[in-house]
């Protein structure tokens, strides 16, 4: 009996692992995103192939009881033009959750932050807001890094998200340090059928520590083949007042997808000729659900003393791309 019982235990002991392991599910994901493109920075022309914030991602969870689960992220931002990745390997994420009746809690870097994904992320649809066509007027105020992310459950179609970053380490750049203002993100989705509402507030702190802030309201709809955005931005504090807008359409036909968007910032703390404007036109072509070839032209216009993706101020930048974007 002593002799059965041993192998009894030691088939436990070996199976454990293997039971445990069953009970974790692991995810490997990414995206390729690729374009050959024609750059004009001012009188400067360049031919070039640029990186549409390439990424590999890691993503492990686990049920561990009582309606729990636990989970990792890891995802690392990668340029497939050099094969080079960030500094700081899983710069784009590096969080661990817990998760259960009451939803969702994070900590560590989190992605972008949660008022950005509510708005500006949201209606970017021709690139997902990446490359040298992504928004370039949004005001991104809030990096989160040693942060706390929070998700309450959703109640009809209203969800709400909230992240806090710690001083030491977040803020507008991500080699912020010694912050006096602890960057907050808040943001609230609200979906009714073919109408999407959305809300983000950021707040974050200047070059001189000093908290600034901006606060987004977001549109969308959808009709059948089109689908609509638009958002409106209010940003304020020490040097930053300003207010910023754009408008994005898109129409379906069978695989084609076609694009246009247009946004405009105005003039920054009230100083003159800083206001800029920029025109996105795009093609998609959907080889399947993942998979996609695209092209587009994207200007940026700057008055006298606005510098948006330009190298000096009161000059324009334009791309005409052509590029492949490949999820997995």
């Amino acid at each position: 009996m002593r002799f059965k019982n041993l192998a009894i235990a030691s088939a436990v002991a070996a199976l454990a692992p293997q039971v445990l392991l069953a009970q974790t599910t692991t995810q490997f994901y990414g995206r390729a995103n690729l374009s050959v493109e024609s750059q004009k920075d001012g009188k400067v022309s360049t031919s070039k192939m640029v990186d549409n914030s390439s990424r590999l991602g890691f993503k492990a969870e686990r049920a561990i009881g009582s309606g729990l689960t636990a989970g990792v992220v890891l995802e690392a931002g990668t340029n497939l033009t050099t094969g080079s990745t960030a500094d700081d390997l899983f710069a784009r994420e590096a969080s661990a959750r817990l998760s259960g009746s009451f939803d969702e809690l994070r900590l560590g870097r989190l992605a972008a932050n949660t008022a950005y994904f509510a708005t500006a992320d949201y209606i970017s649809n021709h690139n997902h807001d990446t490359g040298t066509s992504s928004d370039a007027l949004y005001d991104f105020l809030a990096s989160m890094k040693n942060a706390v992310g929070y998700t309450a459950p959703k109640v009809g179609g209203l969800s709400l998200q909230a992240q806090v970053g710690m001083k030491n380490g977040s803020g507008t750049g991500d080699n912020a340090t010694n912050l006096k203002v602890s960057p907050v993100a808040l943001s609230a989705n609200y979906d009714m059928g073919p109408l999407g509402l959305g809300f983000g507030h950021e707040r974050g702190a200047n070059e001189s520590g000093k908290a600034i802030s901006a606060n987004t309201v977001r549109l969308s709809y959808s009709s059948g083949p089109f689908v609509y955005g638009a958002y409106v931005q209010k940003s304020s504090g020490p040097a930053n007042d300003r207010s910023a807008w754009r408008l994005s359409a898109m129409y379906t036909l069978g695989q084609n997808e076609f694009h246009l968007n247009h946004g405009a910032a105005g003039d920054r703390a009230n100083a003159a000729n800083t206001g800029a404007t920029q025109t996105t036109v795009a093609y998609n072509f959907n080889l399947d659900k993942a998979t996609k070839l695209y092209a587009f032209v994207t200007q940026v216009s700057n008055e006298k003393s606005a510098k948006y993706n330009v190298t000096t101020a009161g000059t324009d930048f334009r791309s005409i791309g052509a590029g492949f974007r490949f999820n997995f």
